[in-house]
């Protein structure tokens, strides 16, 4: 309900940014138990070596947090945030004085906090996969048809994870040419 009211009245200006044109990218995603995240770290460095400027924020559903808070790479947990899974206003305004070109949701499931964490982040282009009906993206893909090949396949080489969405939504930024 807050959600739906906060994208009714905070109109932003929405345009496709490709991947050439993307310099810098913030990164949503669900953190492992461990908080290793080894594959979005892979993620991130493939980024920064296309010459990105990346953040990356995740989120984790346990008491407390290992990770140290950087200014580029965080993993919020359910104390840093309100009643309603809402980040705490620190958070909401740090993302909001920061701008980026784009957002990449990777996370699978749909994560509350991080759903906020997308709303509320200043980038011109916001992209990930179909898993709630607010009107959050400017680019989704919909795997569900996907999932539903992939659990019907005898071969589980290609499981629905943060890997396959992201090499989905590259390999779209990537082919989909624009003329601005």
């Amino acid at each position: 309900m807050r959600a739906q009211k906060y994208l009714k009245e905070t109109p932003r200006e929405r345009r496709f940014v490709s991947y050439d044109k993307a310099k810098s990218v913030l990164i949503l995603f669900e953190s492992d138990f461990t908080e290793k995240n080894v594959n979005i770290r892979k993620m991130i460095n493939q980024l920064q070596q296309d010459g990105k400027k990346v953040s990356a924020w995740g989120y984790i559903d346990k008491k407390e947090v290992i990770t140290s808070i950087l200014p580029d790479f965080r993993i919020l947990h359910h104390k840093q945030t309100d009643r309603f899974q809402k980040p705490l206003i620190s958070y909401i305004n740090e993302l909001e004085s920061q701008e980026f070109d784009l957002l990449i949701d990777l996370s699978v499931n749909s994560i509350i906090p991080l759903e906020y964490i997308a709303m509320y982040a200043n980038a011109s282009c916001k992209t990930g996969i179909r898993k709630t009906d607010l009107p959050i993206f400017d680019f989704v893909i919909d795997i569900k048809n996907q999932t539903t090949i992939l659990e019907t396949d005898e071969s589980t080489d290609s499981p629905v994870d943060e890997n396959y969405v992201f090499d989905q939504i590259i390999f779209y930024l990537k082919s989909i040419q624009t003329n601005d």
